[in-house]
């Protein structure tokens, strides 16, 4: 019998714990001690029987062939933040539409289920823009001139849908992360490239990707 991890998680490894993202249902669980090496020993291929039965009960493996693509998220490694990024002056069109999209997202996050939303085709450019550069330093710099008009605190997930989207329909290509860190707690931001365009690297810099979209 072959086994793989349940396909509505995806998970983080740190030394002394691993970070589980359970998508279908929005929440974060944490494998410490012997449930982590539980958890380990599957992953290296030496996991007994009471080990599968442990994982099997708790939903975290499943029947099946793994997709390792669904969990070992890819994106490089940021090497620049917010505080690099040109600073242009955003209109006032470009500032509302920065606004609106931040008040759909919440709604969006409300009324959906967290797996819908994060669903890449909502979000993927169906064009490639002329000058993508130019483009994300514009829209970036709207979304910094929102913060004045909209709550910035605890507002990283609808900040992140809500710019990936803009950027998407301007033809943009960029990733929407989640990261994990501990003592536990996670963020989410936007990516163009090795760049971070909503926030400071350093305050990205303690967080481990455990989903990308």
């Amino acid at each position: 019998m072959t086994y793989r991890l349940s396909p509505h998680l995806r998970y983080c490894l740190f030394a002394s714990a691993s970070i589980f993202l359970d998508v279908d249902r929005a929440r974060y669980f944490l494998l410490q001690d012997r449930a982590d090496a539980r958890f380990r020993r599957f992953l290296e291929q030496s996991a007994d029987a009471a080990d599968f039965h442990w994982l099997i009960a708790r939903n975290i493996i499943t029947e099946g062939c793994d997709d390792p693509t669904l969990h070992n998220p890819k994106v490089p490694a940021p090497t620049s933040g917010l505080e690099n990024h040109p600073s242009l002056s955003a209109d006032v069109v470009s500032t509302i539409r920065a606004i609106a999209a931040q008040i759909t997202a919440r709604r969006m996050l409300r009324r959906l289920p967290f797996a819908e939303i994060l669903k890449p085709g909502w979000s993927t450019a169906q064009r490639v823009a002329q000058d993508q550069n130019h483009q994300v330093s514009l829209v970036t710099a709207a979304f910094q001139r929102a913060r004045h008009f909209v709550p910035a605190k605890d507002q990283c997930l609808v900040r992140s849908i809500a710019m990936k989207k803009v950027l998407a329909s301007h033809g943009c290509h960029v990733d929407l992360v989640i990261g994990v860190a501990l003592p536990f707690s996670a963020h989410a931001w936007v990516q163009s490239g090795d760049t971070i365009l909503t926030d400071p690297l350093d305050l990205v810099e303690p967080y481990k990707p455990i989903l990308v979209v």
